[in-house]
């Protein structure tokens, strides 16, 4: 007999925030964050920007925390679209490792909200962006936030 669609487990959404420079994403993740807080929402947030100084909202993942924006300018002698999407591809390596976290909690999230980095075309055009995005949209159903 086949199983029924109540019987597959839960899985949260994931919300991956694009846009141009300066449109806005962070602030929308962070009225997000607090809007999923004051009712008790629970999700998982992960910022993608490793060249943001200030991240207004608590994420659970940053990617700061794994890859060093302005080393890796030094070290590969790159300009800040040049780095950020050298950081992008060093991180995508181990976004395995992201997944695996995200999927420990999935049963008891509603949202795994995903801030990218202000340079739309450094996201959406990169071989990072795409290991990123299909990662995500094959373990969660998945909507875009432009």
């Amino acid at each position: 007999m086949a199983e029924s669609v109540d019987s597959q487990p839960k899985l949260p959404v994931a919300c991956i925030v694009i846009g141009m420079a300066g449109s806005g994403k962070t602030t929308l993740m962070h009225r997000i964050n607090a809007h999923l807080h004051t009712n008790t929402i629970p999700s998982y947030l992960i910022n993608l920007d490793p060249a943001t100084l200030n991240v207004p909202f608590g994420a659970n993942i940053d990617i700061r925390d794994t890859v060093n924006y302005k080393e890796v300018m030094k070290q590969y002698k790159l300009g800040p679209n040049g780095a950020i999407m050298t950081s992008l591809n060093l991180f995508a390596t181990r976004f395995d490792q992201v997944l695996s976290f995200v999927e420990k909690r999935a049963s008891e999230l509603e949202y795994v909200m995903v801030d990218t980095p202000g340079q739309i075309e450094v996201f959406t055009w990169s071989a990072s962006g795409a290991i990123i995005t299909d990662a995500l949209a094959f373990a969660f159903p998945m909507v875009l936030l432009f």
